[in-house]
């Protein structure tokens, strides 16, 4: 059985790590492979509630997601994370525990980002209920040389999904048919 691929989405929050997940699944599933979105928020709700957000939760829910999505990668499934991360170390874990790896940096200016605010997590900041956001409060260790580097606030959604793709390809991890090469795709 031909190993799954582990995409792992890392960026601060609200950076469009999720939304680049999804629109990278369905590009994968609309050429008719297996795909697994493990985004962090879910994960935890679903699996890990009790875990807060300290360095240790953090990296416990890591580990968690790197020990599952290789899991899934062994079964043939390619596994969408979606995770802050913000440790090096973290990802780094994924890197080492995962054969078909490869890292997302999705870069967003905090600025942007607390524009966006779609879990309305900044605004809870502002308010003073948390002080624990990644890129804000507590430190956010950007990759040091990640596959893909995609800067959200000033490309496409459908800009950065290409550029994941095209690595994927180049990488050896997706096969393009010869009718989409022809075509210019």
């Amino acid at each position: 059985m031909k190993k799954g691929i582990v995409i792992w989405f890392t960026g601060i929050p609200a950076s469009g790590k999720s939304t680049l997940a999804a629109a990278v699944q369905e590009r994968l599933e609309a050429m008719g492979l297996p795909v697994e979105n493990l985004d962090a928020d879910e994960v935890r709700t679903n699996l890990s509630p009790n875990l807060g957000y300290t360095e240790e939760a953090r990296n416990e829910n890591t580990k968690r997601l790197a020990w599952f999505a290789e899991k899934l990668a062994g079964y043939g499934a390619n596994v969408m994370i979606a995770a802050v991360a913000p440790k090096r170390a973290y990802r780094d874990r994924g890197r080492e525990w995962c054969e078909k790896f490869v890292e997302v940096w999705v870069d967003c200016p905090l600025e942007v980002c607390q524009e966006r605010d779609p879990k309305g997590l900044y605004a809870r900041a502002a308010r003073g209920e948390v002080s624990d956001i990644a890129g804000m409060h507590q430190p956010y260790e950007a990759p040091a040389s990640p596959e893909v580097h995609v800067r959200s606030a000033e490309s496409s959604v459908d800009e950065c999904i290409d550029a994941v793709m095209a690595k994927l390809v180049e990488l050896g991890h997706l096969q393009v048919e010869p009718a989409l090469r022809e075509a210019g795709e």
